[in-house]
């Protein structure tokens, strides 16, 4: 185990198929680190890795993904979440595709294993650790609930949406917990830039109750900018070994288009693969 070091992944709804085939890669070399990050999709695919069930992330974004209960317009309309509850949360790893609860319940007492969320009410990043699914899947769900898409998240006695709009690649909150280096795989490629948000009117008529939110939302593309612009010094500085999408593949937030699908995640797998004597002298 590389105790000092964190892995660390960004979100990015369907494109985390990359995220899916880098950490097949690892999953075959055994990687095991101190602790572990992750936002929305990033989150969520980190659940597998810890549970150690290869190509589990490839079955859920190319095969469960199209099931119209697992997202759909439909689902949106009737429960005012686009992305079915009950499916996503209980009928796929409880009947489906088995997820291993216990598995991961020993990989993340052993490491440490938080996600991040928006909290709605004051705008900023709650970093909640997770330790057994069984009991904690609410904090996977308040970190990955996209808002004007889903409903508010209550947990721990605050109100979250996805963290992607306080805190989309939470490698300096891990800094500031203590490790030393971090492994970090974004869904975005070399030279990405985030511009403003377009439905910004909506976010202001949907939540006008909640202002501090707003703001977040609409400054949230200068915040991740200014992200990018750190994780490149820190990269060049031996800080961080940041693993991006080498090839720019077109892909929705929503994508449904398996063989798209399955050409990023091969992507994410040969990048991997393609950079691992480098990997494994930066975890040295």
């Amino acid at each position: 185990m590389f105790k000092d070091i964190a892995l660390v992944l960004e979100g990015g709804g369907m494109r985390g198929a990359y995220t899916a085939g880098v950490l097949d890669a690892f999953h075959d070399e055994g990687f095991k680190f101190g602790g572990y990050a992750g936002t929305s999709a990033g989150a969520t695919h980190l659940c597998n890795y810890l549970s150690e069930q290869r190509e589990r992330n490839l079955r859920l974004d190319t095969i469960h993904s199209k099931d119209p209960r697992y997202m759909s317009l439909g689902n949106w309309l009737r429960t005012g979440n686009y992305f079915d509850l009950k499916f996503c949360y209980h009928t796929v790893p409880e009947k489906i595709d088995p997820f291993d609860y216990d598995t991961f319940r020993e990989r993340a007492q052993a490491s440490e294993f938080f996600v991040a969320a928006s909290n709605v009410e004051t705008g900023g990043a709650e970093h909640f650790r997770v330790r057994d699914l069984r009991t904690d899947m609410d904090a996977i769900r308040a970190s990955s609930s996209l808002a004007l898409v889903s409903s508010l998240v209550e947990y721990q006695g605050k109100k979250m949406f996805d963290g992607n709009t306080a805190d989309s690649i939470p490698f300096e909150y891990m800094d500031s917990i203590g490790y030393k280096k971090q492994v970090v795989i974004t869904t975005r490629p070399m030279g990405y830039q985030k511009s403003p948000n377009s439905l910004l009117f909506l976010y202001k008529l949907a939540y006008r109750k909640y202002p501090n939110f707003i703001k977040a939302v609409g400054n949230r593309y200068k915040r991740y900018n200014n992200c990018l612009k750190t994780l490149a010094e820190w990269e060049k500085q031996g800080k961080a070994f940041v693993l991006r999408p080498t090839v720019n593949m077109k892909i929705s937030r929503v994508e449904k288009d398996t063989a798209k699908l399955q050409a990023l995640y091969a992507l994410g797998l040969k990048d991997a693969r393609d950079r691992m004597q480098e990997l494994k002298e930066f975890l040295k």
